[in-house]
């Protein structure tokens, strides 16, 4: 091997060593440093590993825990953050995007290791300029619900990390909950499954020992959570989160699906055409009206009431009959609650 293709060779595996490290509190020993780089197709050995690390750690932030053997090494939790290569704008600003809206979707411990990036993604972004399309892109892009902007139900402290870190670990949980429809706290111990976020409320799917039945704990509801040694375990049918979620589960299904008939305003059938209802939706432009007749295939869910009950004078409800009668009774409901009122 010449020289110079020693050092590139010396360089590449250097630049990977760095790249595996992580940061304090945790830590990798050199033994896990060479199986990994040879898993990347690297002829290496231990003491060249443990030469690099002493030479590497004379002008690095690297620490090396000497307890036992053999050494685990790691960056210091507050060494600045290395690019190898050099952040880009474009990836700071992805992770600067992910910090601002999906930063509830990570594990705590994930949440950790990212917040040294983070911070240098926003040195990265603020160097750019202000005149930066990139610079600018955070503070001209928003997100808004679907509805009046409700504020999350306040989740006791320290339950949401405890829930994510049970459900990261597959261990079960022992937990305190509130029940809505019950009204009563009750202690379970509980197979965590899965989180789902459904503005303003944050849902665990589990399932509480010994029972297999999939249940929607609202997170809020937990007063009290602590994580146990016994591993947590699907239903023995399984569980499959996407298909749950295809079939209904968080739309409060209320019967099987339905051919909906729909007659709607001439604003309402420009939506639809634009968001479909389903696959096989057909809008028919009625003879005699300004108005529509729309015709999809949906589930009868309580939110297709919900939304229906929302547009008002917009849309009338020709079919199924008993979608029908129990949107007028609502409808005529809430006549009566007007009917006579003083303002």
């Amino acid at each position: 091997m010449t020289q110079g293709n020693g050092m590139r060779a010396t360089l590449q595996r250097r630049m990977l060593l760095l790249g595996m490290l992580p940061r304090q509190p945790r830590r990798v020993s050199a033994p896990e440093l060479v199986e990994r780089l040879q898993a990347r197709g690297l002829d290496t050995t231990l003491r060249t590993i443990e030469r690099d690390l002493e030479a590497l750690s004379a002008f690095l932030p690297l620490g090396r825990d000497e307890r036992d053997r053999p050494y685990g090494w790691y960056w210091l939790a507050d060494a600045p953050l290395q690019d190898m290569p050099a952040l880009d704008p474009e990836t700071a600003l992805t992770l600067q995007i992910l910090d601002a809206h999906a930063s509830r979707l990570l594990p705590p411990s994930a949440r950790e290791r990212l917040e040294p990036q983070v911070a240098r993604a926003r040195e990265v972004l603020e160097a750019t300029g202000q005149s930066s399309g990139l610079s600018l892109w955070p503070e001209r892009v928003r997100i808004l619900p679907n509805g009046p902007p409700l504020d999350p139900p306040a989740i006791p402290e320290g339950v949401f990390a405890t829930v994510q870190q049970g459900l990261l670990e597959r261990r079960c949980l022992d937990i305190t909950y509130r029940s809505r429809s019950k009204n009563r706290i009750r202690d379970h111990r509980i197979h965590p499954l899965a989180l789902v976020f459904r503005e303003p409320v944050t849902y665990l799917l589990a399932t509480i020992a010994p029972h297999q039945d999939v249940l929607h704990l609202a997170v809020h509801r937990v007063e009290a959570a602590a994580l146990t040694e016994m591993p947590a375990r699907d239903p023995d049918a399984g569980f499959a989160l996407d298909q749950l979620i295809q079939e209904g589960a968080f739309d409060y299904p209320e019967g099987e699906t339905i051919r909906i008939e729909l007659r709607v305003n001439p604003a309402l059938a420009y939506h639809l055409h634009e968001a479909c209802l389903s696959d096989d939706q057909i809008i028919e432009p009625e003879a005699d009206s300004e108005r529509s007749r729309v015709t999809a295939t949906v589930r009868d869910t309580a939110h297709l009431k919900w939304w229906l009950l929302g547009l008002g004078a917009g849309v009338e409800v020709l079919g199924p009959v008993h979608l029908r009668e129990a949107i007028a009774k609502e409808l005529n409901d809430a006549v009566g609650q007007y009917r006579g009122t003083r303002f």
